[in-house]
């Protein structure tokens, strides 16, 4: 597989024991609670940390403005090019972002909802994807939907064909800003993850984690898994230490994803142009609603 594995990575990984001590800060339960995953239970174990939560928000209010939540939101995805050898790669263009992972860590579903689409094919059979997918966001960059490393279910021969092209494509692709490696947030940085990390790191890839199926654990156990990640990715250099957190099921995160992938690639616009949207949505619904109670009476 990738070869050349760091031998900090090994280091870093995290047994049951390791993880059960590890005490995530105040900032990581606000943030989730902001992106939608919940809030700590009013109990005695979390007493202290919903003190402190409590305490830092009475300050925020004092010193922020209060903002209304506002929706980002991408052109329409579209699928154009396809490669399963080096030779089929469609020539540099636009700038492009590219999602890697395990097979069946949710990645295919994880870019359908940011994009709110269902325009990438998704399945419960590990393996799906098995050549690079190109897709363009309206006109703005491409997203590039990458095969899963692992390749459980694939002889050797396929294997070593994916890992060619996977190398290929990262390592020279000029016009990659980032490429964001999928992780089920129920597993965290696995061996096989360090091995793909590890080559990333070496080529000088900028990449960042993202977590998925956030929903299906508990509060302090995903503020804890973003904490062992942040101690796993420590070590390389080409890392971006902010772990992404979403969940394709619930929508919390999606929202702040698209946000950062916009600013990411330049596209981000002003305030005001999404709250000028916001209001026209609003004004628009607000007409709508006023026509059916006409019709009603």
């Amino acid at each position: 597989m990738f070869r050349s594995i760091s031998q900090c990575a090994f280091s870093t990984l995290s047994n049951r024991q390791k993880f059960n001590q590890i005490h995530p800060s105040v900032n990581i339960y606000e943030k989730l609670e902001k992106l939608g995953f919940g809030s700590l239970l009013k109990t005695k174990r979390f007493s202290k940390i919903n003190k402190q939560k409590e305490a830092h928000q009475r300050k925020q209010e004092i010193y922020a403005p209060v903002h209304h939540q506002i929706e980002y939101n991408l052109p329409l995805l579209s699928f154009f090019a396809g490669a399963k050898v080096v030779t089929s790669i469609p020539p540099e263009s636009l700038e492009e972002i590219a999602f890697v992972g395990r097979s069946n860590v949710g990645k295919s579903s994880l870019i359908n909802s940011i994009a709110e689409s269902t325009v990438v094919r998704t399945s419960d059979k590990p393996g799906l994807t098995q050549q690079l997918n190109f897709y363009n966001v309206g006109k703005l960059f491409h997203m590039v939907d990458m095969p899963g490393y692992g390749f459980a279910f694939a002889d050797e021969k396929d294997r070593e064909n994916w890992r060619h092209l996977m190398e290929e494509y990262i390592t020279h692709r000029k016009t990659l800003k980032r490429v964001f490696v999928v992780l089920d947030s129920r597993h965290g940085v696995k061996v096989k993850d360090t091995e793909f990390l590890s080559m990333l790191d070496r080529n000088k890839v900028k990449f960042q984690i993202v977590l998925t199926k956030c929903d299906l654990l508990v509060l302090p156990n995903l503020a804890k898994r973003i904490v062992a990640v942040e101690k796993d990715i420590e070590c390389y250099r080409n890392a971006i230490k902010d772990v992404i957190a979403v969940s394709s099921k619930t929508g919390a995160g999606i929202n702040q994803f698209r946000k950062e992938i916009l600013f990411l690639m330049g596209h981000l616009k002003p305030r005001e142009f999404y709250e000028s949207i916001l209001r026209d949505k609003i004004e628009k619904q607000a007409r709508i609603e006023k026509r059916m109670n006409k019709r009603h009476h």
